[in-house]
């Protein structure tokens, strides 16, 4: 019994690890073994039975190890065509990597120009137009200095900023004359092609600056010229001006110079400003549209040209019968966080109801306006303080109690509201709105939520 344990365990052994001859010789010198050990013929079932398993056994592991080594090979093929495909795949990779830096340099690029729209959009004129760009400005451009000259008036006015120690653009606090000038009165623009010398104000055209504007005008497309190509002395330290002009309806309405700017980002000029193009002819579109309506688009209220107009007839007309009025500036409190949380939309829908609150609460007679951003200017009529005051606060107490569903959001909002009498703090309209918005501005440091009647220490910061 012993031998024909050994035998089939050695068949059992080559079935998993050797060739199958090897299997053959063994099984059948178990099978011998059997026949050596019992007597024949075999004449149980049970002794077949066992017989055949000594026999099937082994072969049974040798063709699971046959399957085994086929799956192998098969794996070992299939990993063959994984590795063909992945070698062709880093090819392919590699000679896409200078396509993808590629890419990825105009990506940043137009990543900037996005900021460029984003910090300029809300610019209401021009000099907020150009304070936004010049936010984003130092991570475009590596010139010394930018500036911005308005062509749409009947004069040039031109905005300045040059780079300072950090790398910001910011604007000079004075702009020295040009050598040899006499200067020119500050704040008066300069007529196309006169031949007056640029003096030192902000809005002053200097000679070189003008014959900038004449190059952009009559070439229409961005460039790049000298002193000795303009025909004019530069200031101190410049030795090149580049400029793109901003376009409205393929007419120049605006010209962009940079100092010492690098030839290759003189394209990055002409992309920039045709950023500011769009935004400089929403600006014009803008004042020309607010200077007829008289309605705020946005609210429904009064605009602030028709506010002004109207609080004017109504002062002259209380000093003329000796009455009394009340003016209120109203500020939303933190308005800004509802628009960078929830964004504009949300905030617009929040500025509308605010402005209903307040309309549907006064009366007729009464003046209420958009005076600019989320602030409200009201006017009371025939209203002294003492009767002003808690008028007021009931707006002030509406406002804040009342929920605003803004399409998803249910939110909260509360004012702030400075507050000056006629005559009691003043006889005119601009005397009322500045001294009521220094009472604004107090509400706002005390805490925000708070109505504030202007007295002398309103003033104090």
């Amino acid at each position: 019994m012993l031998l024909v344990m050994l035998c089939w365990a050695l068949a059992m052994l080559s079935g998993l690890c050797w060739a199958r001859q090897y299997t053959a010789l063994l099984t059948g010198a178990t099978v011998l073994a059997v026949m050596w050990t019992h007597p024949f013929p075999v004449t149980g079932w049970a002794e077949w039975l066992r017989l055949a398993a000594l026999v099937v056994t082994p072969w049974l592991l040798a063709a699971q190890r046959v399957r085994e080594q086929m799956a192998l090979k098969q794996l070992h093929a299939e990993e063959a065509v994984q590795m063909s495909q992945l070698s062709d795949a880093a090819r392919a990779l590699l000679s896409l990597q200078t396509a993808t830096q590629q890419m990825e340099r105009q990506i940043t690029e137009i990543t900037d120009l996005y900021h460029v729209t984003k910090e300029t959009v809300r610019a209401m004129h021009l000099h907020e137009l150009f304070a936004a760009s010049l936010n984003i400005a130092p991570r475009l451009l590596d010139a010394r200095g930018l500036r911005l000259v308005d062509l749409s008036g009947q004069s040039l006015r031109v905005l300045r900023a040059t780079r300072s120690a950090d790398g910001r653009m910011a604007p000079p606090p004075v702009c020295p004359p040009e050598a040899g000038s006499h200067g020119n009165p500050p704040d008066h623009g300069l007529p196309l092609g006169s031949p007056r010398t640029g003096g030192g104000g902000a809005n002053t055209a200097l000679d070189f600056e003008q014959a900038v504007v004449r190059q952009a005008v009559a070439l229409g497309k961005p460039a790049s010229a000298t002193a000795q190509e303009l025909a004019c002395a530069l200031p101190e330290g410049i030795a090149r001006l580049s400029w793109a002009p901003l376009l409205r309806e393929q007419q120049p309405v605006g010209v962009l110079i940079a100092d010492d700017l690098p030839e290759e980002q003189l394209r990055t000029l002409m992309i920039v400003a045709n950023q500011l193009s769009l935004q400089f002819s929403r600006i014009l579109l803008y004042q020309q549209v607010e200077a007829l309506a008289v309605t705020d688009a946005l609210t429904g209220l009064s605009v602030r040209g028709y506010f002004l107009e109207r609080a004017r007839e109504e002062l002259a007309r209380s000093k003329r019968h000796g009455l009394s009025c009340t003016l209120l500036m109203a500020d939303l409190d933190l308005f800004k966080q509802k628009n960078d949380t929830f964004g504009h939309l949300v905030g617009d829908v929040v500025l509308k109801e605010v402005a209903r609150l307040l309309s549907d609460n006064l009366r007729e007679i009464d003046l209420i306006a958009r005076f600019g951003g989320e602030e409200f200017i009201m006017l009371l009529i025939e209203t002294s303080v003492d009767q002003g005051m808690p008028i007021t606060q009931r707006l002030k107490q509406l406002v804040e109690v009342h929920p605003i569903r803004a399409y998803d959001e249910l939110l909260t909002q509360t004012i702030s509201i400075g507050v000056a009498g006629f005559p009691d703090h003043g006889d005119t309209l601009e005397t009322l709105i500045e001294r009521a918005d220094q009472a604004l501005y107090a509400a706002k440091r005390a805490g925000r939520n708070q109505v504030v009647l202007w007295t002398e220490k309103s003033t104090l910061v």
